[in-house]
């Protein structure tokens, strides 16, 4: 970005990328890095009506990031010119590969002036990928990460062998004792997806699902969602969550094998990002072990037996325990002894759950005749980047009320304080323990 002059409004760069969610990312990081500079950046994605995206070409547009597709046919339609072009970049590469992109990335680096420099970035550096940078760099420097150091350093990784109708039981099972932050599940096919999607809310597991089939509305409000942490579980397939920087990943759950060790390394890589630990579990079925054989030596690993981690070994670093005396705003003592999250928190069975929810209108009901409300103490404040819509959603999400059995939220420095219907506080403040809120752990009690 430091050789872009923002005095040129000429497209100065081209990063090319896969998938429009990737693209966005992109976006959003190179703004960042060139904003000081006034290096304006365009993104180009299917989606988004071409004549939008024309005008904001039409401007000033230093540096275009987009999908294959869209950037070619913006160049076809005339919006998009690379003869003052010094710098291309080709993102997940092998990625493009996969999806049958190769022929129209040629005929965009064919449009581009031969004299720019231009970069490769590939997990995996099969034949075809070789000869496109064979045929467009001249004399390239090949940077290699061995994939040990993508796959082992900062990743734990574990296997668990299952037979196949046994899968949806064993990934609730994990997701049970492993609490993760934030997970990703991997899944072969769109098709299985949803048909795990609804497995996983049958067992009272809630889910979100990233697949192609989905519309762009719906994918990027899966990922917005996700991205800032509203969302904990997302099962994906492996084009859709492909690229994704998402540092808040703990977990990632190979639901079904790769079908190559290359798509392994890509899985594991989602999770153990930007110095952070991450855990890698993988799913294998007796007519796998074949195929795990190949990711190990691929990654020069040997997958370790997963077992249900101790109490101790499912705490995030940093995050205390969620009992704790009370702070300098808080009235009393929150919690004496926390519920086990793994009974009641996050991933609390759909017969517990839908109990509730058969019973709600009447609660709702004798709530509205006689009215009474009890307050309720979280721990969790200002200091713990919490907002009033954070506490909302612990409790409609966690304690199964609705919107409108909220009420007067107020947001303190290291607790919080809310109204709840008095006859459900106390399952409410038992099931809300041990889940996230803001930056730290959920503990709740309900005050005299």
């Amino acid at each position: 970005m430091q050789y872009v002059d923002p005095a040129d409004d000429a497209v100065q760069g081209l990063v090319l990328t896969p998938t429009r969610e990737l693209c966005i990312q992109v976006t959003q990081a190179l703004r960042a890095y060139g904003e000081l500079r006034g290096v304006e950046v365009v993104a180009l994605f299917g989606g988004v009506p071409v004549r939008e995206q024309a005008l904001r070409l039409a401007g000033k547009a230093h540096v275009v990031v987009g999908t294959v597709g869209r950037v070619l046919d913006m160049i076809r339609r005339h919006h998009l010119l690379l003869t003052d072009a010094r710098f291309v970049v080709l993102d997940e590469a092998d990625e493009m590969l996969d999806l049958g992109f190769l022929d129209e990335v040629r005929a965009i680096l064919k449009r581009a002036p031969q004299g720019r420099q231009t970069a490769l970035f590939s997990a995996t550096m099969p034949d075809e990928i070789r000869r496109l940078a064979d045929d467009f760099m001249l004399e390239p420097v090949e940077i290699a990460v061995p994939a040990p150091t993508l796959a082992v350093d900062t990743v734990a990784q574990y296997r668990l062998d299952v037979d196949e109708r046994d899968k949806p039981e064993a990934l609730v099972r994990i997701l049970r004792a492993e609490r993760p932050r934030q997970a990703i599940v991997f899944v072969r096919t769109k098709v299985g997806v949803d048909r795990l999607a609804r497995r996983l809310a049958d067992a009272g597991v809630r889910a979100k699902t990233l697949h192609g089939d989905m519309s762009q509305g719906a994918r990027d409000g899966v990922m917005i969602a996700f991205k800032s942490g509203r969302e904990r579980l997302l099962v994906a397939t492996d084009v859709a969550a492909r690229g994704l920087d998402i540092t808040g990943v703990s977990h990632v759950v190979n639901y079904d094998i790769p079908n190559s060790p290359d798509i392994y390394v890509h899985r594991v890589g989602r999770t153990g990002r930007a110095g952070e630990r991450g855990r890698a579990i993988t799913l294998v079925t007796p007519r796998e072990r074949g195929e795990l054989q190949a990711i190990e030596r691929h990654a020069g690993v040997t997958l370790a037996p997963w077992s249900p981690p101790s109490p101790a070994g499912t705490r995030q670093e940093g995050v205390p325990e969620p009992t704790a005396s009370a702070g300098n705003d808080a009235p009393g003592r929150v919690a004496e002894e926390a519920p086990d999250v793994g009974r009641e928190g996050a991933y609390e069975p759909r017969t517990r759950r839908g109990d509730r929810r058969r019973g709600r209108s009447r609660r709702r009901a004798k709530m509205a005749a006689n009215g009474r409300r009890a307050r309720l103490l979280l721990r969790g404040g200002r200091a713990h980047g919490v907002e009033p819509k954070d506490v909302i959603a612990l409790l409609v999400d966690g304690g199964g009320l609705e919107h409108d059995d909220v009420g007067r939220v107020r947001v303190l420095e290291l607790y919080s304080l809310c109204d709840v219907p008095d006859e459900r506080a106390d399952d409410v403040a038992r099931a809300v323990v041990g889940r996230r809120l803001g930056s730290t752990v959920a503990a709740a009690e309900v005050l005299p």
